[in-house]
């Protein structure tokens, strides 16, 4: 009985790795061509993650039966669009502006716990909005292929820190990283994630032509930037995720479960990266 229960599980698990690398071969690419069509269809794409990462954190709340005004979901998604036709300091106009409308309204609304209301509006607008958004700044400012420089770097800090995790703990005793949120991660596996990350960053600036926005000493930086905010990303959601008691996000992308757990990483990398870019490298050129 033990035996089949195993055999079941290593099944499972095996046609879960199939699902999530198939979907990822057919999305990534797609995901990856957006900026290259044009700033309109990326500003698009950005609107899809808001949207529905605004909707999973609204279903966070009401599953711990915290209604927030179903309204937040559509101004939140907004952020990106306005980010686009106005650049950062509209949008931070408008974040500030829906920010007053929905805690405003909470006062007619006539909900309790309006502590945890107002603290899902925060999360919603920042997190889910705002945060996004200034990944558009960051790509417009620079080239379609800095999206796929950040992309790369994460991929290879997942990639690296779950393997260099595993097999650093087949050779010697590992070190939780911090138990208390994801049991699972190590201080070796973020170690291998940040050193693959910089790697990745070394040869996309190597063998592309961001070489020419960006210095090999630019690159490494940036790489470090978007591996260290790519796992701390990763951190907050599994942070949130136990808060609230749920496994995934939700269940939309196959073999990845929601949005957020799959944009988890470039979520939180974007406000760095657009950071970065715009007042350590654009400002001091």
């Amino acid at each position: 009985m033990t035996v089949c229960k195993r055999t079941d599980t290593k099944r499972t698990v095996m046609n879960n790795m199939t699902v999530r690398i198939i979907v990822a071969v057919i999305a990534a690419p797609v995901i990856l061509y957006t900026p290259f069509l044009g700033m309109s269809y990326f500003a698009s794409f950005l609107f899809i993650i808001s949207f529905l990462g605004a909707k999973e954190i609204y279903s966070f709340y009401k599953g711990r039966h915290v209604h927030l005004n179903p309204l937040s979901i559509y101004l939140t998604s907004l952020v990106p669009i306005v980010f686009f036709a106005g650049g950062f300091e509209l949008s931070a106009e408008y974040v500030l502006l829906i920010s007053f409308i929905l805690f405003g309204t909470e006062i007619f609304r006539g909900r309790d716990r309006s502590s945890n209301i107002s603290s899902g509006y925060t999360l919603m607008i920042i997190y889910c909005g705002l945060f996004p958004a200034t990944l558009l700044g960051a790509v417009s400012d620079t080239t379609p292929m800095t999206f796929i420089f950040i992309y790369g770097v994460i991929i290879a800090t997942d990639s690296f820190a779950y393997f260099g995790g595993l097999g650093c703990s087949k050779l010697f005793r590992t070190h939780k990283l911090l138990e208390r949120i994801s049991p699972k991660k190590t201080i070796e596996g973020s170690v291998s994630g940040l050193i693959f990350g910089a790697l990745a960053g070394f040869l996309i600036w190597r063998f592309t032509g961001i070489s020419i926005i960006f210095t090999l000493e630019q690159a490494i930086i940036l790489s470090v930037v978007i591996s260290v905010f790519g796992q701390i990303g990763d951190l907050f959601e599994s942070m949130l995720k136990r808060d609230f008691g749920v496994k995934d996000s939700s269940n939309i992308i196959p073999g990845h479960g929601g949005i957020l757990d799959r944009f988890d990483s470039l979520i939180f990398v974007s406000p760095a990266v657009y950071l970065y870019i715009n007042y350590l490298i654009n400002k001091g050129a």
